[in-house]
């Protein structure tokens, strides 16, 4: 019984971990329309101009 509480606690860690990961990675990047939109127009240009070739 101990081995079992210890593997599901385990799984339960490790399942946290990667729960926080994913929403971090979420809420911290910047899509590129917003990027692009905060952007002063000669710089967008500039990057929609290179991601095109």
């Amino acid at each position: 019984m101990k081995f079992e509480s210890q593997i599901l606690g385990a799984l339960f860690v490790a399942c946290f971990g990667i729960c926080a990961l994913v929403m971090g990675a979420m809420l911290k990047t910047t899509p590129a329309s917003v990027q692009l939109a905060s952007a002063d127009k000669v710089a967008a240009v500039a990057m929609v101009a290179s991601a095109h070739r």
